[in-house]
Parts: C-alpha cells; structure tokens; sequence
C-alpha cells in the first residue's frame, strides 16, 4: 500500500459514512477495527462499533466535511484528514480525522477535536 492508496481509502470511508453505507464502510475496515471516541480514552472494537458510529451519525445529523488536504506516511499506513464535523442543527466542529490502515483495510478511526490556539 502506498502514499495514495491510503488516501483513496480515507476518502471511500468519509464518502461511505456520510452516505450511511454501512455495506461500503464494512468492505473499507478490518473485522477489529478501533473507533476512538473524541475527547476520551475509550474505544469501541468491531462490526458492533461501526454499527454504534453510524447509528450516532444518522442520530446527530452528522456530516464530515474535508477542509484540507490530507497528509499521509510515505506507505499510506497513517492518515490525517482536516474535517469540519457538521451537524443537522447546524453546528460546526473543526477536527481532524486520524486514521490507521494495514493491508488496505481501515484498523483505526477517530475525530480529534482541533485545539483552540492563543487562549
């Protein structure tokens, strides 16, 4: 796997999880995939976690919306994505979106909060 083939993974998955396709998300994540849940130590493993992140997504509303270029390691293996984390009420969140790949598969997801800066 190389630089881009990471980076086409990260996109699909963005893609498939705004769409609710869990069918799509399941063919991009390995079986023990790890979602991080933002903002604490937590983390959620498997087919059940993918379900618990859609169902959440569908829930809020929520959309992740790419506001940058991503950045990878030189084997596409790491990925970070700047993402704006929209809400159906309307609410914006700037994050980044952190992603673990092995084999071309998906092992570990999280949004992380962007930091406010000089306060």
């Amino acid at each position: 796997m190389g630089y881009d083939d990471g980076i086409e993974v990260v996109r699909l998955f963005i893609e498939a999880l705004n769409a609710r396709d869990d069918e799509a998300l399941r063919a991009l994540v390995s079986e023990d995939v790890e979602l991080r849940k933002p903002k604490s130590d937590q983390v959620l493993r498997g087919e059940g976690a993918l379900q618990a992140l859609v169902t959440a997504a569908a829930d809020l509303g929520i959309v992740l919306a790419r506001a940058g270029r991503e950045t990878a390691d030189a084997e596409g293996h790491r990925v970070s994505v700047p993402v704006v984390e929209i809400t159906a009420s309307g609410d914006r969140l700037e994050a980044t979106a952190e992603f673990e790949l092995r084999d071309g598969k998906i092992v570990s997801f999280g949004v992380a909060p962007d930091q406010v800066r000089g306060a």
